[in-house]
């Protein structure tokens, strides 16, 4: 049996096949980034009859689609809807009408069946290799240049007929100059002077060798990823779940704010799970999240199963039919001592009973801010969408230059939404960049 290979041998190899491709001087559309909006980006401008070349500063392309839904790849929702995301008016003016439609059918004509769990499409293998990869064959097919191992560290227009001479505005002579660091050269620079379109569709660090044009970034930070929580004695249920109805209330405000049902799992830091994902999208340090541990039932019915005697007190073990044992018995510990969070809120129960019911309904947390942020499945910021057209992702300033995925200040919720964005945006940029270099 041969051994596997070591990550230091991987990685050797993977260098040496990204300085085995060498990229054409001369091509019509560069794409930026080639994860999700890029390979869609660059497919769709190839296909269009565009020379394309996607510049990756990762070892290969499409690395990171093998990380979502948990190495799944949740690549879609059947319900597909711009209010699920932070800037509903400029996606949906993006995505239009037929956005789950087009989206199907790219992926049906590259090769990929699916199969739907709770509105959530996923491929029928179940295996996120799997959109990786009909997404790599169909970008080879349609002669797509993947250029991994190339950081792109600037770009600028240039006058053909004046060779490296900058200018500000387009021409018939006009071509951008892209310049890249190779990971494997040792002169490192390496520089593709004649495209006609870029599309910028990396994300996070991805961003920097556009800011010299002008554009106006909002922040990165990372969301959909666990939260942390001040210290409490709930620390000691980590690794416990629990199906839990989830509220946020504003710091500062007693009305409640967004809420949303879910699995919660119990960490030593804080809570995370699917629901708590979304949550981060919304929450700041110094708010209040409080977990509803029964639902299904209304405070006057878990009263009476807590203390059906009205003495005040309740019997230990009580709630161990009705939630998990162990979480049951931090809780019960709690009640008796009138734990509550500091400077909360409130009025404090009178008895052991309504302290106890009171923590099951209205189990606080108080945030911190994000957990284990180098894992977050999507990262806030990017671009300002307001300055490029929803039409075409082409910026308003540099007709020449497209943006999609990541790279644009959108994000939604978990379900497969915002892959949904990459691969629309992806669509609409690339199909917009080829029109562009090919006019």
């Amino acid at each position: 049996m041969a051994r596997k290979e070591s990550r230091a041998q991987e990685k050797r190899r993977l260098l040496a096949a990204a300085a085995s491709v060498r990229p054409p001087s001369d091509c019509d559309v560069i794409v930026v980034g080639g994860g999700a909006a890029g390979l869609v980006a660059a497919i769709t401008a190839a296909e269009a009859g565009a020379l394309t070349v996607v510049l990756e500063r990762d070892l290969e392309c499409g690395r990171r689609i093998l990380a979502t839904g948990n190495g799944r790849c949740n690549f879609a929702n059947v319900s597909l809807d711009a209010q699920r995301y932070n800037d509903p008016a400029f996606v949906g003016s993006v995505c239009g009408q037929t956005w789950l439609g087009d989206v199907l059918s790219f992926f049906r004509t590259s090769g990929l069946r699916w199969r739907a769990e709770d509105g959530r499409l996923y491929p029928m293998s179940l295996q996120a290799a799997s959109v990786r990869n009909v997404l790599l064959s169909r970008a080879r097919r349609a002669g797509v240049v993947l250029a991994p191992a190339r950081e792109v560290v600037g770009m600028s227009l240039v006058d053909t007929r004046m060779p490296h001479a900058q200018i500000t505005g387009g021409s018939g002579g006009m071509s951008v100059e892209v310049v890249c660091l190779e990971a494997f050269s040792d002169t490192r620079a390496f520089a593709l002077p004649n495209a006609k379109a870029v599309v910028i569709a990396s994300g996070g660090e991805g961003l920097p060798a556009a800011i010299d044009l002008g554009l106006h970034t909002a922040p990165r930070t990372p969301v959909l990823c666990p939260i942390a929580c001040e210290d409490s004695p709930l620390r000691a249920l980590d690794g416990r779940k629990a199906d839990a109805l989830v509220s946020l209330a504003k710091e500062g405000r007693t009305a409640r704010g967004w809420r949303d049902r879910g699995t919660v799992l119990f960490r030593d830091y804080g809570i995370s799970g699917v629901v708590v994902f979304d949550l981060s999208r919304r929450a700041e340090p110094g708010d209040l999240v409080e977990l509803d541990l029964v639902p299904d039932l209304l405070e006057a019915e878990l009263i009476r199963i807590v203390d059906p005697a009205a003495s005040g007190s309740f019997a230990s073990g009580v709630l161990d039919g009705v939630i998990d044992p162990v979480i049951a018995g931090v809780l019960e510990r709690m009640a008796k001592e009138r734990w509550q969070l500091p400077d909360m809120e409130g009025t404090t129960p009178t008895t052991d009973a309504e302290a106890l019911v009171s923590l099951v309904k209205r189990l606080p947390f108080r945030i911190m801010g994000p957990a284990e942020p180098q894992h977050a499945q999507v990262t806030r910021g990017g671009f300002k969408t307001d300055q490029f057209d929803p039409t075409t992702l082409a910026s308003r300033e540099h007709p020449w230059l497209f943006a999609c995925g990541e790279a644009l200040d959108v994000d939604a919720d978990c379900g497969g939404f915002n892959l949904a964005w990459a691969w629309k945006s992806g669509m609409v940029a690339g199909s917009a960049a080829a029109r562009r270099a090919l006019a």
